[in-house]
């Protein structure tokens, strides 16, 4: 399966640094419209995701005005298998895509490239 064809860019989605601060980060998700996203450092390699509800358990331990003292790295999800490499098989993909709404897509150093969503392989494979 030639991922290259449905994959969405990291220049065209939201994705965080592990250094962004909490307040950064609550309000670029909000103005995202999704309800997760990839995380990197500042290599460019992919650390993990953050979702709402990782923010929603963060503030009801500090508090929403706390979130400038704490970073992004504090959060991430435990979710270490949401991501695959640019030249897995076809079968690993539909294995990890399902319990996921999408994959990040990192490259052989393991830096971030982009995403490929449930929908974008499901219009794949329709065609």
């Amino acid at each position: 399966m030639n991922i290259f064809g449905i994959l969405i860019p990291k220049q065209m989605i939201t994705y965080l640094h592990a250094d962004d601060t909490l307040d950064k980060a609550v309000d670029e998700l909000l103005q995202s419209g999704f309800t997760a996203v990839p995380v990197i450092d500042n290599e460019g390699v992919y650390l993990g995701v953050v979702s709402e509800g990782d923010f929603l358990k963060i503030v009801m331990e500090i508090g929403r005005d706390k979130l400038v003292e704490h970073r992004v790295s504090e959060i991430i999800s435990g979710d270490k298998e949401g991501f695959i490499i640019t030249s897995v098989s076809k079968e690993e993909i539909m294995d990890k895509i399902l319990d996921r709404n999408f994959l990040s897509i990192v490259d052989d150093r393991k830096c971030f490239v982009g995403i490929i969503t449930r929908k974008n392989i499901i219009e794949y494979l329709s065609k």
